[in-house]
């Protein structure tokens, strides 16, 4: 008896662009129509680096690809790219059922009643579409219910919005405002999903000895116990309210785990052998059984209060020791998210496009007919230049001072940036002096544009709308957001560390010292242990081109 393959008709082939190209150049449409259709879609593929066969018409997952697309970086202006998203919605129409990009159905009246009352524009941005919605489904203020939230929310998954999830976040805002603004606007309430930990307790959930525990535990690591003996420098703030959400989420877990917390007295609570071990295995079951550097980080944390603020002894250390070893060390080095990242800069045009960045927004910058938006962008082209020739940490970038961090250095002209010990993390001293281009680009940025961004007086570098140092937040989203817009690349502030730790290294095969050096960091180990590996890939191509190289070369006989 013989065998036959399975049948392909037994297979349900998923709908591709192509299928959609197909359908749109037989559609009965004018023939301008279907060419602007189908031009979409081919700039879709482009854009998306693959062949109209292979990219699935499915309006959700297509979306999300299409989010991850900068129109700046492929020659395309944001404007023309929502009219092409446009066009292939429409083409998707076709062929599947699919929400309108933007409703235009009057209201009903019912809901134009309720419409004339809500004066704020934000919310009424926001709630526009889900009346609208409402409205083109006949569903009255007094018919909504969680079934209609829920269909609201899977109508917005079929478009082509660039984040349904954003969009209804933003309802879920406008819905709770117009609650309390028009009087008659439905009392039903609508909940959006809360990603946010919710599971850690707060320290006022715990006795108060674990509480009076903690407390003189953070004086001593800020350095406010004056009468402590020390073993190190005092923590910044930041880290101390690091290690307390570690003290409260390690605690948390262990409530999670069946303790009572009310037997969680004191700071030796969480470190004696079971407890840790229990503590422990709650965030590994949470991570699907695998340690990770956060976890590892933790229990590190815990050895280190119970060796120099328990005083423990040192059987008990070796068993917590031992305990994390068998851990591992979660990683070492970049993480893979980062090293992806930086693989973007092997491509020559993407590096290029990075190092041109600063001196093209300022060129756009120029040309804004919006003295304020323009003088932004100069400010990001400048921050985006001191990242690339003096690669310090966000905290430091977004609080350099005129007066204080930008030093002459005679007559040539020639500039410093220079951050004193005290303001760095790690107390290591940072000094840069600076290109002359880069010198040039900066001041250009504090004769023309900084003065549109802050009273006189004021010394930031980078200002806010107070006059004083712009949120690190702001500024870092800003330089993110912007890169991304012109190159394409996901790079965040911090990366550009590790960015020119990895041109250099590629250049400069293990130069870790003189990187060590530029970042600022105390230990070559750090230095090492971060970027081992970083250039082996221009270590490969340099190997490569010898092997081609002599099998190129005539056999010498």
């Amino acid at each position: 008896m013989s065998s036959r393959p399975a049948s392909r008709s037994n297979y349900i082939v998923e709908p591709s662009l192509a299928d959609i190209l197909a359908a749109v150049l037989s559609a009965d449409l004018p023939y301008r129509r279907r060419q602007e259709m189908a031009s979409a879609l081919r700039t879709v593929s482009r854009a998306l680096g693959k062949p109209l066969a292979s990219i699935p018409a499915d309006s959700r997952r297509l979306s999300a690809r299409l989010e991850q697309v900068s129109p700046r970086a492929i020659g395309i202006s944001p404007g023309r790219w929502n009219n092409i998203r446009s066009h292939v919605r429409s083409g998707l129409a076709l062929v599947q059922p699919m929400a309108p990009g933007r409703r235009r159905n009057t209201l009903s009246s019912a809901w134009d009643a309720l419409w004339k009352l809500l004066t704020c524009r934000s919310a009424r941005i926001a709630l526009s579409r889900f009346v609208r919605f409402c409205s083109a489904e006949r569903i009255e203020p007094e018919a909504v219910t969680e079934v209609t939230f829920a269909a609201f929310r899977a109508d917005l998954d079929n478009t082509l919005l660039t984040s349904p999830e954003r969009v209804f976040a933003a309802f879920v805002r406008g819905w709770r405002f117009a609650q309390t603004a028009v009087a008659g606007w439905p009392r039903i309430r609508v909940t959006a999903p809360d990603r946010r930990n919710r599971w850690t307790m707060p320290l006022t959930s715990f006795p108060e000895s674990f509480r009076q525990d903690c407390k003189d535990y953070y004086d001593r690591l800020a350095g406010r116990d004056l009468l402590a003996e020390m073993s190190s420098r005092p923590l910044r703030p930041t880290t101390v309210r690091h290690r307390d959400f570690e003290i409260r989420s390690f605690a948390s877990a262990l409530v999670m785990r069946g303790r009572d917390v009310a037997t969680i007295t004191s700071l030796r609570d969480l470190v004696e052998i079971e407890a840790f071990k229990e503590g422990l295995k709650y965030f590994i079951e949470r991570k699907g059984g695998k340690s990770t550097e956060a976890i590892c980080h933790m229990a590190g944390s815990l050895k280190a209060i119970a060796r120099h603020y328990l005083d423990v002894d040192s059987d008990h250390l070796d068993k917590i020791g031992a305990i994390i070893r068998r851990l591992g060390s979660g990683r070492s080095g970049l993480t893979e998210t980062n090293r992806t990242r930086l693989r973007q800069l092997d491509d020559v045009q993407n590096l290029n496009a990075l190092l041109q960045l600063p001196s093209k927004l300022m060129g756009i910058a120029a040309r804004n007919r919006k003295p304020h938006r323009g003088a932004v962008e100069a400010q990001i082209a400048a921050a985006i230049e001191i990242l690339t020739m003096a690669p310090m940490r966000i905290s430091n970038l977004v609080n350099l001072d005129i007066d204080r961090n930008l030093v002459r250095t005679g007559p040539s002209g020639a500039m410093h940036i220079v951050i004193e010990p005290e303001e760095v993390k790690n107390s290591e001293p940072l000094d840069y002096p600076l290109p002359p281009s880069s010198i040039k680009l900066i001041e250009r940025y504090l004769r023309e544009f900084r003065p549109r961004l802050t009273p006189v007086g004021g010394t930031a570098l980078f200002p806010g709308r107070g006059g004083g140092p712009k949120a690190a937040t702001g500024l870092a989203e800003q330089i993110s957001n912007t890169i991304r817009s012109y190159t394409g690349m996901r790079i965040n502030p911090h990366l550009f560390r590790h960015a020119t730790a990895k041109l250099y290294l590629d250049a400069n095969p293990g130069g870790y010292e003189v990187v060590r050096r530029v970042l600022g960091q105390r230990s070559i180990n750090t230095t090492v242990r971060f970027y081992t590996g970083l250039e082996t890939a221009s270590a490969v191509r340099h190997f490569d081109a010898t092997i081609l190289k002599l099998r190129k070369e005539p056999d010498a006989q």
